[in-house]
């Protein structure tokens, strides 16, 4: 199947990840990238903000002729009193529905946090750039990629959050179909 995709962001790393994705199931005839202002914070924490940025990108990247539009979000989350970087892909299609998938998850230290929390820096890319002379970290190989020593790259992250989000779409009879008793 052909298909126009849209996505919610200009950041090179996630829009490789989203169409690496869509690649395993669809032949992409076109890809448009838009920017997408959220009105959220550059930082987001909580699950309940990324949630609502990827959705927020998908609905502002969802143009006519698109056939699916994806907004990808980063930001942390809290599990017993320990920070984690999650990225949530929201897929929106012409047809199939709307759908929401997430990334693994990696610790970040809670010093991290606590310095965007207390507004010396807005956001992880800023942080890991101070920290690493890295530039722009956030657009290329992610601080996952630092982490890991190179092993796992964000594009990655944006990939798997992408591909969970399509496994309702590519089963969508099976996410309807009532429970027979």
């Amino acid at each position: 199947m052909e298909i126009r995709l849209c996505v919610g962001s200009l950041n090179p790393a996630k829009i490789r990840g989203v169409v690496s994705a869509f690649e395993n199931y669809f032949n992409i005839v076109d890809v448009e990238e838009f920017r997408v202002e959220t009105g959220l914070p550059p930082q987001p924490i909580g699950l309940d903000y990324i949630i609502r940025g990827a959705e927020l990108r998908a609905r502002g990247a969802m143009k006519e002729g698109c056939d699916f539009s994806v907004g990808v979000e980063a930001g942390f989350y809290e599990l017993n009193s320990a920070f984690y970087d999650v990225e949530a892909s929201y897929v929106i299609s012409r047809g199939y529905g709307e759908s929401l998938g997430f990334s693994p998850s990696f610790p970040i230290p809670r010093w991290f946090v606590d310095e965007i929390k207390r507004g010396r820096f807005r956001e992880l890319e800023e942080i890991v750039d101070y920290l690493f002379s890295t530039k722009n970290i956030g657009d290329k190989t992610g601080f996952i990629s630092i982490l890991t020593k190179g092993v796992v790259v964000r594009s990655e992250l944006s990939k798997l959050a992408t591909l969970m989000a399509l496994t309702k779409i590519l089963n969508k009879d099976l996410y309807e179909k009532p429970v027979e008793g």
